[in-house]
């Protein structure tokens, strides 16, 4: 990932799906640590490490910065993510054979004694 595309998520050391709370209090956590005026270690490092959680916080906070984010995350380069017709065929198959499959579970368990 270049510059533009850091993880946010592994910034904050939360996962995709976190909820608000979750991302806030990740965030007050890494500036307890990370606060220039707190930090015992290169001073550099925290202004650029609490520079970095700043803006990882200012996207992720938000819902539709977060939005266009994970919408950017799922792309490669701005592209759409190709997948081959033959790749969509399978997952589509197994994804029929599996509701099939649930779909006779579900009868036998409704079978009257």
């Amino acid at each position: 990932m270049n510059a533009k595309q850091k993880d946010l998520y592994r910034i904050l050391g939360v996962i995709g799906s976190a909820e608000l709370a979750v991302i806030r209090a990740a965030y007050k956590a890494l500036m307890m640590i990370y606060h220039p005026d707190r930090y015992e270690g290169d001073k550099k490092d925290a202004v650029r490490k609490s520079k970095e959680i700043n803006e990882a916080y200012a996207v992720l906070i938000d819902p539709d910065k977060r939005q266009k984010y994970d919408a950017q995350r799922l792309t490669k380069s701005g592209k759409s993510v190709d997948i081959s017709e033959n790749e969509l065929n399978k997952v589509l198959s197994e994804f029929k054979r599996m509701l099939t499959e649930s779909e006779a579970v579900l009868n036998i368990l409704n079978e009257p004694d």
